[in-house]
């Protein structure tokens, strides 16, 4: 396996990608979630092809 050197701005700017994608994972979770609970409510007539 290679080894890469990154600048010290290279490796930050991965760095914060990394943590901006753990961030809108989690909100998308939590999207889900709230997604998924309320589904549960809908009755037919707001799901008509449910």
């Amino acid at each position: 396996m290679e080894t890469f050197r990154l600048s010290r701005a290279t490796y930050q700017l991965i760095e914060r990608a990394v943590t901006a994608l753990e961030c809108i994972g989690r909100e998308l979770e939590r999207y889900n979630d709230r997604h998924e609970r309320t589904a549960g409510k809908d009755t037919d007539e707001t799901n008509p092809g449910e």
